[in-house]
C-alpha cells in the first residue's frame, strides 16, 4: 500500500511540474507574442529578469556569441545589436547584425593548449525591467548570455581642477 501511495505521489508531482512549465511557457508566449517571428536563419531569444527593488540601480549586460575552442589569444566577434521599435506598441527589440566571423590577437602560444570559451561581440548594457522581457533576434548558430550589474548605493564626488 505504501508503494502505491508513493508511486501516485510521484506521478502527481510530475504532472503538476509539467503543467507549471506549460503555463510558464504560455505566459512568456503572451508577453512576447506581439513581437515579429524570427526571419529565416535567425532565432528569437528573450531575457526575463525577476522583480527587484530599485530596478533603476540595475543594468543587464548582454553578450551575443558562440562557444568555441580557442588558444591563448584574445578572441572577439564583429557585429553589433541594433535596436528596433515595435510599431504600435512602444516596445523595443534587438537584432544581432554579424557575419559570425571571429578575429584574434596574434601572440605566440608556447603551450598550444586549447580551451572552451564564449567568444562574443562587444557587450551591450540595457535597462533592467522586470515588467518586459528583452527580446533579441540572433543567427541560428549564435547564443545569448547575460549578467546583471548593480550600482552601489553610495555616490562619489567628482574632483575639480
Amino acid at each position: 500500500m505504501k508503494k502505491i501511495t508513493f508511486i501516485i505521489s510521484i506521478i502527481t508531482v510530475a504532472l503538476l511540474s509539467s503543467s507549471m512549465v506549460f503555463s510558464q511557457k504560455q505566459s512568456i508566449e503572451k508577453e512576447i507574442g506581439m513581437f515579429p517571428a524570427a526571419e529565416q536563419g535567425y532565432k528569437q531569444v528573450y531575457i526575463k529578469v525577476p522583480a527587484k527593488k530599485n530596478e533603476s540601480d540595475l543594468k543587464v549586460e548582454v553578450f551575443v556569441g558562440k562557444t568555441m575552442m580557442v588558444d591563448c589569444n584574445r578572441h572577439f566577434m564583429g557585429g553589433n545589436l541594433v535596436e528596433n521599435n515595435l510599431e504600435g506598441w512602444g516596445y523595443n527589440y534587438f537584432v544581432a547584425e554579424t557575419d559570425g566571423n571571429v578575429a584574434s590577437t596574434r601572440m605566440g602560444c608556447p603551450d598550444n593548449k586549447m580551451k572552451k570559451e564564449f567568444v562574443h561581440m562587444q557587450s551591450q548594457l540595457m535597462r533592467y525591467n522586470s515588467k518586459l522581457p528583452i527580446v533579441i533576434y540572433v543567427p541560428q548558430d549564435l547564443d545569448v548570455q547575460y549578467r546583471v550589474w548593480k550600482a552601489p548605493k553610495k555616490l562619489k564626488n567628482a574632483s575639480a581642477l
